[in-house]
């Protein structure tokens, strides 16, 4: 539960540091089913923000943001002074500069991982300031106010990273490091996942259990993470031509109304009972406790008509919601290699870039039973009691 809080409490100070003057904060309930806490814990992390001046609440207006001012004095103690060029050969590097630069995006893993390279750097005396923006136009123009430092970590949360942005990052800094393998081969460090390896696994599961009606769902728009999983997935076609599998690309990014648009594309394959999925893997879920009520609403409830397999990060209450098999990777593993990534650099400025894959990562959960014909009440009972011991093993 205190992670949980950790983690709400992550996503508000974000949303503090971009909010004008007014903005509404998230409702009580919104918050406690996206984070998987109680009311009282909410309104703890509300008190917090209010007591540190960041919020504020009247009758009849709620409870809103004081404004941007915050942000600058959440802030204003990390901006680094005269930056340099980094220490003489030989010495171990302290006291450098460090650019934490992130899209504005609500997404918890961004907030936690821009979070933990902070603390880690921090720790060893470096002087950190962290930047967001909305889009490339906005990240051009903080970029042109900023001086020159030692080192950037650009998170970019599923978007395009435009080049000109790029450009601008390479005149700013010493070594750049991007979260995500997309710009694996350029003159950057490049930290991620091949997702084709997570999916392979979450589909070893399923299969185990006897599940042969299986329903793939990802962003259809095209970036490396998903194309590699669309590709591995063919390959299991190929490879299992006993099971029938169903591809759902959907029109959105994570960050959109991805969880919603995947339920009503479950609802509509369930009418054809006789070849509805019986298990999912999907990929992309930002809120693992709205999926599951989605999922209940659309009647069908995990994992009694439904296992679910998420391929996601395995150490986000948000995501796995305390219920939900998880495969992939850990915001810790991603923030250890990026701080390697730039100490590495530092350390051999002329070494050739490349990419460095975190390792796969997984977490048992209830929400996979075992295969049923047509399960009955007492039957879908039992297979999501074993569901919770079996998952994963």
């Amino acid at each position: 539960m205190q992670r949980h809080l950790l983690d709400l409490e992550r996503f508000l100070a974000e949303l503090a540091r971009d909010a004008q003057a007014g903005d509404q904060l998230p409702t009580i309930r919104e918050l406690m089913r996206r984070f998987g806490v109680s009311q009282g814990l909410v309104q703890r992390a509300f008190a917090s923000l209010k007591e540190r001046g960041l919020i504020n609440s009247q009758v009849g207006r709620g409870t809103y943001f004081v404004g941007s001012g915050a942000g600058r004095a959440a802030s204003a103690d990390a901006v680094p002074a005269a930056v340099g060029e980094g220490d003489a050969p030989g010495r171990a590097p302290a006291g450098r500069s460090i650019l934490l630069l992130r899209r504005s995006v609500s997404i918890a893993r961004g907030r936690a991982l821009v979070d933990g390279l902070h603390r880690r750097f921090a720790a060893e005396g470096h002087r950190v300031l962290e930047v967001s923006y909305t889009d490339s136009d906005h990240a051009l123009t903080v970029l042109k106010a900023l001086p020159r430092f030692d080192a950037c970590v650009l998170q970019s949360s599923f978007r395009t990273i435009p080049i000109d942005v790029l450009a601008a990052l390479r005149t700013k800094c010493a070594a750049l490091a991007v979260d995500g393998a997309a710009l694996m081969g350029a003159d950057v460090e490049a930290v991620g996942t091949e997702w084709g390896e997570p999916l392979a696994e979450a589909f070893e599961l399923l299969r185990q259990r006897g599940h042969r009606r299986i329903a793939v769902a990802m962003t259809g728009h095209p970036m490396l993470a998903t194309q590699l999983g669309w590709r591995r997935l063919e390959q299991l076609r190929q490879a299992h031509p006993d099971c029938s599998v169903e591809s759902i690309a959907l029109p959105h990014w994570p960050d959109g109304q991805y969880a919603a648009a995947l339920v009503q594309r479950l609802r509509a394959l369930s009418e054809n009972r006789a070849a509805a999925p019986t298990a999912l893997i999907a990929w992309g879920i930002e809120d693992g406790m709205q999926l599951r009520e989605l999922l209940d609403e659309a009647q069908l409830p995990v994992p009694a008509a439904l296992s679910v397999v998420l391929l996601g990060r395995t150490d986000l209450a948000n995501e796995h919601a305390g219920f939900f098999s998880t495969v992939g990777c850990s915001v810790e593993d991603q923030m250890a290699a990026l701080h390697e990534a730039v100490l590495a650099r530092w350390a051999e400025p002329d070494a050739p870039h490349g990419i460095r894959l975190i390792p796969l990562r997984r977490r048992a959960g209830a929400s996979v039973a075992d295969a049923l014909a047509a399960p009955g009440p007492a039957k879908a009972g039992r297979a999501a009691a074993r569901g919770e011991a079996g998952a994963l093993r």
